[in-house]
């Protein structure tokens, strides 16, 4: 194997190309295929891609309709003819497709490189179990066995994976891996410095991180809310309402290089997400990256957050206030952070650096070629 073809919209930040880099530092010529163009869901300018080679990896802008659209990436598609012509030009020995199954361009991949004979293997975070009719659910299970292999973000996307493919094989891999600085550096503040990144729509829990601060208005704490979306201002109104606002501060969406500027000024990242029927926390790359910089964290026992944290933090179950309260009392004292930070920082150094992703993707990969 050598020349591997990445497609998915989760590289159009640099920063998230760790993985990519460390895989072409490995010998492998990588080709990522991106949204020639990108506009955030929630918030941001829309990003416009140019083509770029570093060292072996190649980063290849293609057209693309639909990308980044609010309640429409399911149905976006890439530009046919680009595709195929990528496809063609490049001839990859194996193409990664990082776009759940469900949505129309992890379709459209898989069809153009089975036309050249291309062996493709799919990446999915998808951890409940969808309701679909037959002819859904019968579409779904051909696109899986389809497949020359299959990464699971998590433990759960890969048992749903099972039941509908069980003898397809499947590693469970994070998409992303995170930058460790040498040494962590930590900036002096008072009170327990809590920060919280992510999207402000209601299966974030955000509003349950609120409440749980407003039974320790006594203590000293502040908050750093990083991101946007439609539940801002319901949440700042439920700030204000708890009698908060003074302690919380709102940044609004930020670059993913000012966020990496936030970790020395925080002591505990927290991911209050919900586990809900239809929906259950699939991505922790936060979590990561908060580890990979000494943070303590607590989350939810929600989807993939417990597995990612493992003993080196904190989980409570999704939805229970008092416990998120209880939790975060425990961690305003520093004899009880500070040993968690460590242990959080050497279990992203050892699972969840850019290394060692790029690592267990090429083990991976090296099995399906036997």
């Amino acid at each position: 194997m050598r020349r591997v073809l990445v497609i998915s919209h989760a590289y159009v930040q640099p920063a998230h190309r760790g993985k990519l880099r460390a895989l072409a530092a490995r010998g492998l010529e990588v080709t990522v295929a991106i949204p020639q163009r990108w506009r955030e869901p929630w918030f941001g300018q829309p990003i416009d891609v140019a083509w770029e080679r570093q060292g072996g990896l190649e980063v290849f802008p293609l057209p693309a309709r639909g990308m980044g659209k609010k309640g429409e990436l399911h149905k976006a598609k890439y530009g046919r003819r680009a595709l195929k012509a990528l496809l063609r030009d490049r001839r990859p020995d194996l193409v990664q497709i990082e776009e759940e199954p469900s949505t129309v361009a992890a379709r459209q991949v898989l069809g153009a490189a089975r036309h050249l004979a291309i062996p493709v293997v799919l990446l999915t975070h998808q951890n409940v179990d969808l309701a679909l009719g037959w002819w859904a659910r019968w579409k779904h299970r051909r696109m899986l066995r389809r497949l020359k292999g299959l990464v699971a973000g998590s433990d759960l996307a890969g048992t749903l994976v099972r039941a509908d493919a069980p003898n397809l094989p499947i590693a469970v891999i994070p998409q992303l891996g995170a930058v460790a600085p040498p040494e962590p550096q930590h900036t002096p503040h008072e009170g327990l410095a809590i920060g919280f990144v992510g999207r402000l729509v209601p299966h974030k829990g955000l509003d349950n991180l609120l409440q749980a601060l407003a039974r320790h208005r006594g203590a000293r704490w502040h908050l750093t809310v990083v991101g946007d979306g439609p539940e801002r201002e319901r949440l700042e109104t439920l700030a204000s309402e708890l009698r908060l606002a003074a302690r919380v501060r709102w940044t609004g969406g930020l670059p993913t290089e000012q966020v990496a500027n936030l970790w020395p000024e925080l002591d505990v990242v927290v991911q209050p997400s919900r586990a809900l029927p239809d929906w259950r926390e699939s991505n922790g790359h936060v979590l990561i990256e908060a580890m990979a910089n000494e943070v303590a964290v607590l989350g939810t026992d929600s989807g993939v957050i417990p597995e990612l944290i493992g003993d080196a933090g904190m989980v409570v179950p999704a939805g229970d206030v008092s416990a998120l309260a209880t939790a975060l009392e425990q961690l305003s004292n520093e004899e009880v952070r500070r040993p968690l930070a460590s242990a959080a920082r050497a279990r992203a150094l050892r699972l969840y650096s850019d290394d060692a992703i790029a690592e267990r993707t090429l083990e991976f990969w090296k099995q399906l070629a036997k």
